[in-house]
């Protein structure tokens, strides 16, 4: 701590003249740059130095006090400031993590809605087949139809593995058709 005299004129008239000392109403602190050490500069860089007022020698435990005071709090911002370094980093973490997951949940969501489209043209397809094969069976002649069992069983199946064939040859079409448009570039 450092005050200075009362004179408000340093006796010259020059330009550098206008740099004059301070009256006895302020006070000025020599403040030393913080080490590299330390990521917050300590309060015990504030010193008394210089000429001392009786006042303030008086007053010595005061300054012991608010010395302990200031080491305190500086205690206290350290640990904050750490406290909230790390909660920062997991901040950050979990926005990196929901970030993610909300890029794995849009690509589901689209394979999703792909899926429900196949399934709806795998189901119209279905019944309409279903219908076809009704309607075959009531038109067809019963002359046709063996009236062996096996025979009738043989020919059942027959007719089961044509419409399974068109149904696998209808599928490929359209899973050719969706691969095709994916890896064709969009424009």
């Amino acid at each position: 701590l450092a005050l200075s005299d009362n004179s408000d004129d340093d006796g010259s008239s020059t330009p550098e003249g206008l740099h004059r000392r301070r009256s006895s109403t302020f006070v000025t602190y020599e403040i030393r740059p913080p080490s590299k050490t330390q990521s917050v500069p300590s309060n015990k860089n504030i010193h008394s130095k210089g000429n001392l007022s009786p006042k303030s020698q008086q007053s010595c435990p005061e300054c012991q006090r608010r010395e302990n005071v200031l080491h305190n709090e500086h205690e206290r911002l350290l640990h904050v400031y750490n406290e909230n370094r790390k909660l920062n980093e997991q901040l950050r973490l979990a926005t990196l993590t929901n970030h993610q997951y909300q890029e794995e949940n849009s690509k589901l969501k689209q394979h999703l809605t792909k899926m429900n489209t196949h399934l709806k043209e795998y189901q119209v397809n279905y019944d309409l087949l279903k219908d076809k094969l009704t309607l075959e069976k009531i038109n067809q002649p019963k002359q046709n139809i063996p009236t062996d069992p096996i025979k009738r069983l043989r020919h059942e199946l027959q007719i089961y593995n044509e419409v399974i064939a068109a149904k696998q040859q209808k599928e490929q079409e359209q899973i050719d058709y969706y691969s095709f448009q994916s890896w064709t570039p969009k424009k």
